[in-house]
């Protein structure tokens, strides 16, 4: 009976993540939908994961693998795209997880309900496994239009941009890829995505499990390549304006955020750092400050707005307190 339901074609690009992959593997293998593919894109590994994928898909016939010179995270989705023999696929990342019914519930609501999508809040985790996670295999997911799919995903309202843990329909994502060569192809890609959907899947309770890796340094400020994030960020405000003129507004909000976050990073390095970002950030908020007062604006949002028209400093010293609150937050 398990081969006439529709076949899933899980995506996972790999660039060094030896101690991670094997559980990332055993996380799709143990789902209790059994038709899937498992198409592992080696990219360009020099820590054994190539190997490693090998040694997995002798394992598991089951699991196709492809290698390919180091191009990065989009490049390697976009490889696995090309490959994909599924009706639908989903986006893992080789250091998360996904739960052992995601892909049972997922194709079970969007064959009923003739959804092009499905998604999910996820779950943040820093340890060797996720600890006293929870997971309701009967969700009752909302059945949603574009429209409001994206006002939610542009608000963070229990769904973001990120494209790890999607799923779709293979044959609606059509020719649509990730940008090579540039960071936050995710924000780039995901609303041009689900500006194709009729109807979306959300379901309220995560299915995903996001690896945080706690070995990282305090960040000194961001690199000259981050600032791109500037361009991707209006380049997506662009595209629902003409799209989706609905949506405008939290089009523009998002960017808002977006830009605050990296005038943050950038004073992180120094207020003297990347003055021509600062004050392309600064002229933007200036225009759009109105924003922040929306009532579906974040109170905290428009404190930093407020505090960056009186002062750099100001803002830079109520953002870095802000962030100390938090950080209890991501490390469970």
């Amino acid at each position: 009976m398990e081969e006439r339901k529709p076949l899933v074609s899980v995506i996972v690009p790999v660039y060094n993540v030896y101690p991670y992959l094997r559980d990332c593997v055993q996380s799709v293998q143990a789902q209790s939908y059994q038709n899937w593919e498992l198409l592992l894109v080696d990219d360009g590994s020099t820590d054994g994961s190539g190997e490693l994928c090998d040694e997995l898909a002798v394992e598991d016939g089951r699991i196709r693998v492809f290698h390919k010179p180091n191009g990065g995270q989009s490049d390697a989705r976009n490889v696995g795209l090309k490959q994909t023999q599924g009706k639908y696929f989903y986006l893992l990342d080789s250091d998360d997880l996904i739960r052992s019914t995601a892909l049972a519930q997922f194709v079970e609501r969007c064959e009923a309900d003739g959804a092009d999508a499905a998604l999910t809040p996820l779950e943040m985790f820093s340890t060797e496994q996720p600890e006293g996670r929870t997971e309701n295999p009967h969700q009752i997911p909302e059945l949603l239009n574009r429209e409001e799919t994206m006002r939610r995903m542009l608000l963070h309202q229990g769904i973001g941009h990120g494209a790890g843990g999607v799923f779709f329909r293979r044959e609606l994502w059509g020719n649509l890829q990730f940008p090579v060569g540039i960071l936050y192809e995710d924000y780039a890609v995901m609303y041009r995505a689900i500006a194709r959907c009729a109807k979306v899947e959300v379901f309220p309770e995560p299915m995903y499990d996001y690896r945080i890796h706690t070995g990282s340094t305090m960040k000194s400020g961001i690199a000259e390549k981050n600032l791109v994030i500037l361009d991707v960020g209006e380049d997506v405000t662009h595209f629902i304006a003409e799209t989706v003129p609905v949506l405008k507004a939290e089009a523009e909000y998002l960017q808002l955020v977006t830009y605050l976050k990296t005038l943050k990073g950038i004073l992180d390095g120094g207020f003297g750092s990347y003055p021509e970002a600062q004050a392309r950030i600064c002229r933007f908020v200036q225009e759009h400050r109105a924003l922040a007062r929306r009532p579906w604006a974040k109170k905290a949002d428009r404190i930093k707005v407020e505090t960056l028209l009186i002062s750099k400093r100001l803002f830079y010293a109520v953002y870095g307190l802000g962030e100390w609150k938090n950080k209890h937050t991501v490390e469970k």
